[in-house]
């Protein structure tokens, strides 16, 4: 077994360099190309038109750059670049050029190095990334501790194992990586596996997972490779740590919380109000997990500032016209509803007589008389316009009024409420004042009075209610979109035409919308019309048709309310950016 393992690894560190990284920077009047590589290896170069491009072929080289194209290369008039296996042991690189340049290759100890002729001028370096990142540790603890993925592709293996020990496994994974690689005591078994074509480094974590092995590195770069009950029972008897970690911004009582989850059962976390600081005492893994968790966790939180704008109008229209009525017997009876009057009681002929005062009827109970009124209970309230006139007719005089009124009113109520809130946080505003109201028990007066004599008196009481413009919001930051969740409302006290006391008028709003930064959305709007038309006039008479009119009291109006509620949500841009 220990032959056909070397007979392997020879093979494979026979296929020469690896191809891991190409950077282009500004050299004088040139563009320089680096092409980094393992080892040294051999190269042919020539050009093509259709578009203009320069190939390097490597010959005894493997390709290990993170992916085959970089379409965004422009600079140092290199438009773009892509690379592929082109051969079992050639490496191709195809670099399209602005135009057709002249070019040299020189070697370097690092690899390969191209200068070409620079049409531009200066430019900012470029790189394809580094192919190997440092071996992550974590990336092969199992599913109960933290794993992260690598951030670059590792070079990619194609190998079976049937019955092989896992010690020439690992072996064979260091040979082909470059890094230490330390079996425990207790690491044991045999593997049988086919890996094609994969990352080395998820290849080797998905077979120690199997084999129920974990790897760790160490600050060294040394790979340790352990059972996972082994290390339970190291960590059982590891020192114990104790560190302190500052919030920057957020509350240690909600960190607490989160961490709390990480810590071993030897583990503790305390917080400090006071500092706003975290103390946890633990095993370095966890100290290490806690430190990786808060630099997620404790980062600036985004502002949102919100702008409510609530616009309430009111237009009402009024119309109205009568005509009243009221017949007088100077001898008899008499209604003085519209006006005063003078009355004779003797029947001697002179007036005036006694003076009626306005409203106080008078009755003659010994003989013929007549009294009347029109309209007089539909009159036109506030009359812009009065008509009066008098008609005698022997004792009987006849008063007439016409009343008319047109009104317009229009009310224009804006209010713009705003507030600046964290990410996920609500927020509550308020703008107003509070209304007393008061409230009678009717129900005490039911009772009775202290000593049992007689019943009780109604109890009042004051109760407050809330009026005024109130914004609630709460923003859910998501990419270049704001999810808020908002409640907008206007409320205003007025008094009733009636003794109920107070009647509240109340406009609002409340929904979730999807808001781009900065822009305005209207989240409520509403039109309400309202007409309303009355006649009232004397039976009979008020129908006649030309002459209805003098016999009737018509009032229209004509009310309409338009609401509007707008918000704008504005991310705040932080002083840092």
């Amino acid at each position: 077994m220990t032959s056909m393992f070397a007979l392997w690894a020879g093979t494979l560190l026979g296929l020469g360099g690896a191809v891991t990284e190409v950077t282009i920077t500004p050299m004088a009047s040139q563009t320089s190309i680096l092409v980094a590589t393992d080892e040294r290896v051999e190269y042919r170069s020539f050009v093509m038109e259709g578009p203009h491009r320069l190939v390097v072929d490597l010959m005894g080289a493997t390709h290990a750059l993170p992916r085959a194209e970089f379409s965004a290369v422009a600079r140092g008039g290199i438009i773009s670049m892509r690379s592929s296996q082109y051969a079992e042991d050639v490496v191709r690189l195809v670099f399209v050029l602005e135009q057709s340049l002249d070019y040299e290759v020189l070697e370097d100890p690092r690899g390969l190095r191209i200068h070409l002729d620079n049409p531009v001028g200066d430019f900012e370096p470029w790189s394809s990334g580094a192919q190997e990142p440092a071996f992550d540790p974590t990336s092969m603890v199992p599913s109960s501790v933290a794993v992260v993925a690598p951030v670059q592709e590792a070079r990619r293996i194609s190998v079976t194992w049937t019955e092989a020990p896992v010690n020439d496994v690992l072996l064979a994974f260091a040979a082909f990586s470059g890094k230490s690689i330390v079996p425990g005591s207790n690491v044991t078994g045999f593997v049988t596996a086919d890996i094609n074509d994969q990352p080395w480094d998820v290849a080797l974590m998905t077979i120690l997972a199997g084999q129920g092995l974990v790897g760790e590195e160490d600050a060294n770069g040394i790979i340790r490779v352990d059972n996972i009950s082994d290390i339970n029972d190291r960590e059982q008897i590891e020192t114990i740590l104790t560190r302190a970690y500052r919030i920057s911004y957020g509350t240690v009582a909600e960190i607490q919380t989160l961490v709390q989850p990480l810590l071993t059962a030897r583990g503790n976390v305390s917080a400090s109000t006071g500092a706003n600081t975290l103390v946890v005492s633990d095993i370095q893994r966890v100290q290490d997990a806690v430190s990786d968790m808060l630099a997620q966790l404790d980062v600036e939180t985004p502002q949102v500032s919100i702008q409510a704008k609530i616009i309430f109008v009111n237009r009402t229209a009024l119309d109205e016209l009568g005509v009243t009525y009221e017949l007088k017997d100077s001898r008899g009876n008499q209604f003085n509803t519209l006006t005063s009057g003078f009355v004779d009681p003797d029947g001697d002929g002179p007036l005036p007589g006694e003076a009626v005062p306005q409203g106080t009827q008078s009755v003659l109970l010994g003989g013929n008389s007549i009294g009347a009124l029109g309209n007089a209970s539909a009159r036109v309230t506030a009359p812009t316009l009065q008509l009066l006139t008098s008609m005698v007719i022997g004792r009987h005089t006849l008063v007439s009024f016409l009343d008319a009124l047109e009104s317009v009113q229009l009310s224009d109520i804006e209010a713009t409420p705003q507030l600046t809130v964290l990410d996920n946080q609500a927020a509550d505003l308020l703008v107003g004042e509070l209304t007393p109201i008061r409230v009678i028990d009717a129900a005490a007066a039911g009772g009775g009075a202290a000593g049992g004599a007689g019943g009780g008196f109604p109890v009042a009481q004051v109760e407050q209610q809330e009026t005024g413009i109130k914004l609630q919001a709460t923003p859910h930051v998501t990419g270049d979109k704001i999810l808020l969740e908002v409640l907008a409302e206007r409320s205003a006290a007025e008094l009733a035409d009636s003794d109920a006391g107070f009647i509240f008028r109340t406009q609002r709003a409340e929904t979730r919308v999807l808001v781009g930064d900065g822009e305005t959305v209207v989240i409520g709007g509403l039109t309400q019309s309202e007409r309303t038309e009355a006649v009232a006039g004397i039976p009979l008479l008020m129908n006649l048709p030309l002459i209805g009119g003098l016999f009737r009291t018509r009032r229209e109006q004509e009310i309409q309310r338009d609401l509007i509620i707008l918000v704008t949500p504005t991310l705040v841009r932080s002083s840092l950016q």
